[in-house]
């Protein structure tokens, strides 16, 4: 079974009961993905490209992967930190990392797919507006110069953003009441972190972009838009 592995921060990782309803992408793309691919999500909260690879935790990628395996990198969120340990340039040590995990991808005979970092709910006089500082417009350049698929998350979730609205758009993030969730029990305003409707969202605006392109990596995942057979019978309660 051919894998396929997601490094990244908190808004693709995995949660479990302990930061409950906080979801990642990563953690709803399985739902999207056909049954003879198995996804791992190696994303982790608040890192960057850097720390990503000096904790060691793109280790795991390089020890286990296979030729025919595949690679979803999505950077930038925590690069743009003031932070020694994470900072990266927009034009510089960023785009050098980005080509680290690409080389790796090519002498594995893997493949490797880029995504820009989801957009931050940030309404400025009614309208979503870039918080990311170059990142994902530095992504966008170097995988068009070297010839590499990168969905364009930022600009999508941008885009939809400004088309929902400010009020509308609530319902993807981590902006909780108070005295509903036990993890949050003072509540939360939290307007980066995904909830499962923002995880799914994400995970269908990566997959049919995806869809649009001709990446090898789109055998892995349904095509939303030619719904395969269901036994509806079989449904009936």
């Amino acid at each position: 079974m051919n894998k396929i592995y997601m490094i990244g921060d908190s808004t693709m990782q995995f949660n479990n009961a302990y930061s409950y309803p906080q979801t990642g992408w990563g953690q709803v793309l399985p739902i999207f993905c056909r049954p003879e691919y198995q996804i791992i999500d190696l994303a982790k909260n608040g890192r960057s490209s850097k720390s990503f690879i000096d904790e060691g935790r793109f280790k795991y990628v390089e020890t286990n992967l296979q030729k025919g395996d595949f690679i979803i990198c999505q950077f930038g969120h925590n690069d743009e930190k003031d932070d020694p340990d994470r900072y990266t340039s927009p034009e510089g040590t960023y785009l050098e990392n980005l080509a680290y995990f690409a080389r790796v991808a090519k002498e594995k005979e893997a493949h490797i797919v880029f995504a820009t970092s989801i957009s931050r709910r940030s309404f400025k006089d009614g309208k979503c507006v870039d918080t990311h500082k170059g990142y994902p417009q530095a992504m966008l350049k170097w995988c068009e110069k070297e010839g590499y698929t990168c969905i364009d998350l930022n600009g999508l979730t941008l885009s939809l953003y400004n088309k929902l609205g400010e009020e509308e758009t609530k319902k993807f993030h981590m902006i909780l009441s108070p005295n509903v969730y036990p993890n949050y029990i003072d509540g939360k305003n939290d307007n980066s972190h995904l909830v499962y409707e923002g995880a799914h969202m994400v995970s269908e605006l990566f997959v049919r972009a995806l869809y649009k392109t001709n990446d090898p990596l789109k055998q892995c995942f349904l095509d939303l838009d030619n719904k395969e057979e269901i036994d509806w019978k079989m449904l009936i309660d």
